[in-house]
């Protein structure tokens, strides 16, 4: 990626959207931990908020039960801290198995424009282990591992 790509990726409406909704997420959390108990802070995930209903999740049933129970408490502490809810909607985040979960593509396909940016960032390196393991990448990526 050339510095002028990169320049205009940073100053991007789409990476602005983006970097507002994590301040936004980031928000919620800090307020809903506040809101918890010391010893339920961690156990739960905010997912967000549905007009006026807060919405988290949990693995555990036990602590969803606690949650339905402390229910008006943390709507309350939740508006004190400036969020306008009037309830808390809590679900059940099943984890999945081990043998279910999706093993990561190890080599994602690059791009021809993609491996000329990266030779032309491994030529402006000085000789050092990067500019090496850059060109061996590049190499191996368009068929022609020993250069």
């Amino acid at each position: 990626m050339s510095t002028r790509t990169f320049r205009n990726f940073m100053g991007s409406p789409e990476l602005a959207k983006l970097q507002k909704l994590a301040s936004s997420q980031r928000q919620l959390d800090r307020l809903w931990q506040a809101a918890l108990p010391p010893e339920m802070t961690g156990r739960t995930r905010v997912v967000g908020v549905d007009r006026d209903c807060f919405v988290v999740s949990t693995r555990s049933p036990a602590i969803l039960a606690k949650l339905r129970q402390m229910e008006s408490r943390l709507v309350e502490r939740l508006n004190e801290g400036g969020l306008k809810v009037i309830s808390i909607r809590c679900r059940i985040q099943v984890e999945t198995l081990p043998h279910e979960r999706k093993i990561p593509k190890r080599n994602p396909e690059l791009s021809a424009a993609a491996l000329d940016t990266l030779a032309e960032a491994a030529e402006t390196l000085p000789d050092s282990p990067l500019r090496e393991a850059l060109a061996n990448m590049v190499a191996k990526r368009r068929g022609n591992p020993h250069r």
